[in-house]
């Protein structure tokens, strides 16, 4: 009984609302302010630890809420102050722009087959979403940084350092994304859409791809008594 009571954790929020959860659950984020500083959440509002808290309970730790809630600011900033760095990914919205300089060019033996070769894939949106979802094809050597916090900051000079489109947009689709508008048309300095031999239609394409936080019904959130 007194082993079971020891692992027992109990997280005081504002006007001394409070959140039962064990210590093992803390300690799937060992380095946050939730395992480290228990008085850390005082201040804060239980309705919001306690998404924080079913989120670490959950084997693939995601988050989620009722399709009614509407404090996703809230929730990131808290998650950050915390330390709880992937739930701050998850909970905000996201949104990612990809677009190319691309030809389509005519085959040599038969003019009906056309080729496409695209020449770079140029990634713009928040740098840390980029990061989370391209990974090592991610080429940040046009990005000079800035002085912003690395979290909240934004970048459109990010490549990939593949040209094949189909598989950054499987790369977007596996991590949530979905495509939400693209648009094609000829650089400006081309009104023809074409090279000079007249074999290549030269265009510029760009796709919008965004990701909501997960949701679900919802749920009843009273707060769970101890085990005694």
């Amino acid at each position: 009984m007194l082993a079971e009571q020891q692992e027992i954790a109990q997280i005081i929020c504002a006007h001394g609302a409070t959140i039962s959860t064990t210590r093992a659950t803390l300690q799937r984020a060992p380095r946050s302010l939730l395992t480290t500083s228990p008085d850390s959440t005082s201040d804060s509002d239980d309705k919001i630890v306690r998404i924080l808290v079913e989120a670490l309970r959950r084997q693939d730790m995601s988050i989620i809420v009722s399709e009614s809630f509407d404090q996703w600011a809230r929730l990131a900033a808290e998650a950050k102050r915390l330390g709880l760095i992937s739930f701050v990914e998850a909970a905000c919205p996201s949104t990612i722009s990809i677009s190319c300089h691309a030809a389509l060019s005519t085959g040599r033996i038969n003019p009906e087959v056309t080729f496409r070769k695209v020449l770079r894939i140029v990634v713009s949106g928040k740098v840390i979403m980029c990061r989370a979802v391209f990974g090592d094809s991610l080429n940040e050597c046009r990005d000079g940084g800035g002085t912003d916090f690395e979290m909240d900051r934004y970048t459109s000079r990010f490549f990939l350092k593949h040209s094949n489109l189909e598989k950054a947009f499987d790369q977007l689709a596996s991590s949530g994304y979905r495509l939400i508008h693209s648009n094609t048309f000829a650089p400006s300095q081309m009104p023809k859409h074409a090279s000079k031999d007249d074999s290549q239609f030269i265009h510029h394409s760009q796709f919008v791809f965004h990701r909501q936080p997960k949701l679900c019904p919802p749920t009843d959130t009273t707060t769970p008594p101890a085990s005694s």
